[in-house]
């Protein structure tokens, strides 16, 4: 992959997980309701641009893109290629969802139930969010992924169900793509065409974001056929960029989107051109400027921003209940205040450096655990031939 392409990756990857992270915050310890009504300095309005909906759900729109254009592009590259390449592809799609899902929901549970035995002042678990959600049967299709899609997430982590929704995608991508692959016999395309078809009718029936997240995924999957982009400027397509989120972020909520609620679509499918536009460009462009992407600060909050998405939820309803524990819910509520955007901060870089910590034990682990898989892979290689895997 070219060099500032992977930079620019790297650099989302870890920004849109800190927009969703300040999403997520600001709804639990920062009240702005008065501030279209009221006169404020102006951090509060940056703060306000920066941590609204839309802000963290075009994060999750990017992270779409991008998982789309790794993991889908990889697939269409594969499919002439003459060596069989199913076997590796799923040992590396489960071994990184599995090292971080599992250990996640463990954590789930231990600071939920933490929280709901120690912090009793505080009613925040017993809110409606979370009504039912602290079950063992939500615990186990949580960990086969559907939560989102046919069951209610478990606990308190509700930002699990995009994980569901890339997994599927990882699992019925290549499947329904499998009779292009000339490297498996004919019965192996057919009967694994017929699989990936079922499963993707089985998760397309229930109301839910699956089928157009399919569709965003395969925006970044697809781009990677492009010859050249749409816009070879990379300024220009990173200009672009910015101005259709600014749009989306300024337009695309409160009444009009009450109004005309298909709008959410629309501005999430030309986000997602958008921003595949970019990657095309800064594949094909000149690998010269833009010191902003070189530093290799990048590489590193990358490295764990699959682990800060992960978890963060969990430990922010932790850290909200654990406050109007010691401070008191009118404290922790009241309308923002210096001290309230600080607490905010705080509750931020904590759970930053949490994911840091969880991510050494677990996403920093994958390529061990691939090899312990393929390894495994190898001794069963005598059944796998037999199946043509």
């Amino acid at each position: 992959m070219p060099f500032l392409l992977s930079q620019l990756i790297e650099a989302f990857r870890w920004l849109g997980a800190l927009a969703v992270v300040g999403l997520h915050a600001t709804n639990l310890f920062v009240n702005q309701a008065d501030i279209m009504s009221a006169p404020h300095a102006a951090p509060a309005y940056v703060w306000w641009f920066l941590t609204g909906f839309e802000s963290g759900h075009q994060a999750v729109v990017g992270f779409f893109v991008i998982s789309g254009y790794l993991v889908g592009g990889a697939v269409l590259a594969r499919l002439s290629a003459p060596d069989r390449f199913l076997r590796d592809y799923f040992i590396n799609r489960l071994s990184r969802v599995y090292i971080v899902l599992i250990p996640t929901l463990t954590l789930t549970f231990i600071l939920d139930f933490t929280g709901r035995y120690f912090f009793t002042s505080s009613t925040f678990y017993d809110g409606a969010m979370f009504k039912g959600h602290f079950t063992a049967g939500l615990f186990f299709t949580s960990l086969l992924n559907l939560q989102g899609i046919y069951y209610d997430y478990f606990g308190t982590d509700g930002p699990l169900w995009s994980l569901a929704c890339e997994f599927w995608y990882y699992i019925t991508f290549p499947l329904l793509l499998l009779p292009f692959a000339k490297a498996y016999a004919r019965k192996s395309r057919f009967f694994g065409f017929i699989g990936g078809v079922l499963i993707f009718i089985f998760l397309i029936f229930p109301h839910s974001w699956f089928g157009f997240g399919y569709v965003l995924w395969a925006v970044g999957a697809f781009a990677t056929l492009l010859s050249r982009p749409i816009i070879r400027s990379r300024a220009l397509s990173l200009t672009l960029l910015a101005l259709v989120l600014i749009a989306i972020r300024l337009l695309v909520r409160g009444a009009q989107l009450e109004a005309y609620p298909w709008l959410s679509n629309v501005a999430d499918f030309l986000a997602a051109v958008t921003f595949a536009n970019c990657l095309i460009a800064f594949r094909d462009g000149p690998q010269s400027g833009y010191r902003i992407l070189r530093t290799p600060l990048h590489r590193s909050f990358a490295d764990f921003s699959f682990s800060l998405y992960a978890i963060h939820m969990p430990i922010l309803v932790f850290l909200r209940a654990a406050s109007e524990h010691l401070l008191s819910q009118t404290w922790v509520m009241r309308l923002a205040q210096f001290n309230n955007y600080l607490l905010a901060a705080s509750v931020i870089i904590i759970t930053i450096l949490s994911a840091y910590c969880f991510s050494r034990l677990t996403e920093a682990k994958t390529t061990k655990l691939r090899q312990i898989l393929r390894r495994w892979c190898d001794r069963m290689a005598p059944i796998s031939s037999t199946y043509h895997i």
